[in-house]
C-alpha cells in the first residue's frame, strides 16, 4: 500500500501484535454526549459555525507595519459573499461574513451610538445586512470588552470599545441585523471576565435576536472557566492563531485535553482558520502562505475533528488548491458538524523510535485524534508534530472502543481514497507535521 494516501509520501503498514505496548491509550470514545446543564442555548450555536472573518485578506497580517493590517470595507465584503455563493462554500454550510477590528468609526455619534467608518461602509450596516441577509447569508462584527479595541485597522486613532454601552451596543447591533458578535478584551475598565461578558450576553438577548456570542479573551485558558458556555455559543481555546506552525501547534495541544467539552451551543474555538496564508498587499487576492501544505492540512484536519468553529481568515475570491481541499471537502465538514457525536480529542498516542519523546511543550510528539460519529463510523487524525524525522505513528481500534479483531474500511478524508481493509490498529508513516484525516467503517 505504498502511497495509498495520495500524492502525500506516506506509506500505510501493517504492524504486528507484539508492538501495540508501545502505544498509550487515554480514553475510550463514545458517540453520545454527556448531559450538559451549561450548555447554552438562545437559539443559534447547534452547530459548529462555518464562515470568513476579514482579518487578514487584504494583508499580510503578521507584519504589525504593514499599513494594510486589519482593514476592511464593504466593496471587499459584497466581493467575499459572491465569491462565497459560488465557490462551493454556501453549499457545504458556509454562512457567516464577519467584520474583525476594522469596521467602527474612531468616535461615537452625538447621541453615544456606536458607528461604522463612513469611509469604509458609506451605505451603512443595515444596508451590508439587508444585503447578505438577501443572498442567504449571516452578518458578524466585532468589539472589545473594554473601552477601546485591540487595534485601529489604519486609522490614527483608537476605535472606541463597548464599555459602558453594553446594552445601547447589543441593541444597535440587533437593529443592523448582526448575527455573531465577538467581544475581545483590549482598552480601559477590564475588571471582572466572568461578570463583563455575562452583561454583555444577557445585553444581547435582552434584544429577541438570536445572535452567536464568541468570547475571545480575559479569561484563563487553562483551564477554561466554566461560566463561558453559560454565556455564550463559542470561545477561545487558546490564544490568537497566526499562519506559522509553531503557533498551530500550540492550539492543536490545547484541543487534545480541553478542560471545557464541546457541545451543541457551546463549541472549543482554536481561531482562524489561515488555509492558504494571508493576503499580500491591500485590494489584491494573492495568498503569502507561512505554512506548508502539509502544515495547512495538519490544522485543518484537528479543528475539524474537535467541532471548532471553521472560520477562514485568507482571501476566499482565490481558492488555491489546498484551500479547496481542506475548505471544500464535504467529508471533513460532516465530520465537524456531526454535532450529535461527542467532538474529538487525544484517544492515544505513539511512543517508540522519533516518537518517544515529547514535544518542548511537554505534549505528545505523535498524539492521534479520535471521535465515534453518529452515524457509526468513526474519525481519527494521526499526527507527526516532531520538526526532524518521519514516524510510524499508530492507531489502535481499541481507543476508539472497537473489539481488536474488528476489520474496518479505512479512508483518507481529505485525499477522498480508500485505503483498505486493516484489522485492529492503522499506522502511517508521516513526516515532520504531517498527519492523515481516517474515516473508519464497516
Amino acid at each position: 500500500l505504498n502511497k495509498a494516501l495520495g500524492a502525500d509520501p506516506v506509506i500505510v503498514r501493517m504492524i504486528s501484535s507484539s508492538c501495540l505496548s508501545v502505544f498509550v491509550p487515554l480514553l475510550i470514545v463514545c458517540c453520545c454526549f454527556s448531559s450538559s446543564a451549561d450548555a447554552y442555548n438562545n437559539g443559534v450555536g447547534l452547530n459548529p459555525a462555518l464562515g470568513w472573518n476579514t482579518w487578514c485578506t487584504l494583508s499580510d497580517c503578521h507584519n504589525g507595519d504593514n499599513q494594510y493590517f486589519d482593514r476592511c470595507n464593504e466593496w471587499e465584503v459584497r466581493e467575499i459573499a459572491e465569491a462565497m455563493l459560488t465557490n462551493g462554500m454556501y453549499d457545504l454550510g458556509y454562512r457567516y461574513i464577519n467584520l474583525d477590528d476594522c469596521w467602527a468609526s474612531m468616535e461615537r455619534d452625538s447621541l453615544g451610538n456606536i458607528q461604522p467608518d463612513p469611509t469604509r461602509f458609506p451605505s451603512g450596516m443595515k444596508a451590508m445586512a439587508d444585503y447578505l441577509h438577501s443572498k442567504g447569508l449571516k452578518f458578524g462584527l466585532y468589539t472589545s470588552m473594554g473601552s477601546s479595541t485591540c487595534n485601529s485597522g489604519g486609522r490614527p486613532s483608537k476605535i472606541p470599545g463597548s464599555f459602558g454601552h453594553y446594552q445601547a451596543d447589543a441593541m444597535t447591533f440587533a437593529q443592523w441585523g448582526m448575527d455573531y458578535v465577538k467581544v475581545d478584551w483590549c482598552g480601559g475598565d477590564l475588571i471582572d471576565p466572568e461578570k463583563q461578558h455575562t452583561e454583555m450576553s444577557n445585553a444581547l438577548n435582552a434584544t429577541g435576536r438570536p445572535i452567536w456570542l464568541e468570547l475571545c479573551r480575559g479569561y484563563s485558558y487553562d483551564p477554561i472557566p466554566p461560566y463561558v458556555a453559560k454565556v455564550a455559543q463559542s470561545w477561545r481555546a487558546t490564544g490568537d492563531h497566526q499562519d506559522e506552525w509553531s503557533n498551530s501547534k500550540t492550539v492543536i495541544e490545547a484541543f487534545m485535553n480541553p478542560s471545557n467539552k464541546a457541545v451543541p451551543h457551546a463549541w472549543n474555538y482554536g481561531d482562524f482558520l489561515m488555509t492558504g496564508g494571508p493576503g499580500c498587499d491591500v485590494n489584491k487576492t494573492e495568498h503569502c502562505p507561512r505554512q506548508s501544505d502539509d502544515e495547512y492540512r495538519t490544522t485543518f484536519s484537528v479543528w475539524s475533528i474537535a467541532s471548532s468553529p471553521l472560520i477562514v481568515a485568507t482571501d476566499i475570491r482565490n481558492l488555491t488548491s489546498i484551500m479547496r481541499e481542506c475548505l471544500l471537502n464535504k467529508e471533513a465538514i460532516f465530520i465537524n458538524q456531526d454535532y450529535k457525536s461527542a467532538a474529538g480529542e487525544l484517544v492515544g498516542e505513539t511512543k517508540t523510535g522519533p516518537c518517544a519523546t515529547s514535544t518542548d511543550g511537554g505534549s505528545p510528539t505523535c498524539p492521534v485524534f479520535g471521535r465515534k460519529l453518529s452515524d457509526g463510523t468513526y474519525a481519527a487524525v494521526l499526527l507527526n508534530m516532531g520538526d526532524t524525522q518521519s514516524a510510524n505513528v499508530t492507531l489502535s481500534y481499541s481507543w476508539l472502543g472497537i473489539p481488536a479483531s474488528k476489520a474496518l474500511s479505512v479512508r483518507n478524508v481529505l485525499k477522498q481514497k480508500e485505503l483498505g481493509s486493516f484489522t485492529g490498529y492503522f499506522t502511517a508513516l508521516l513526516d515532520p507535521h504531517e498527519s492523515v484525516f481516517i474515516r473508519l467503517s464497516e
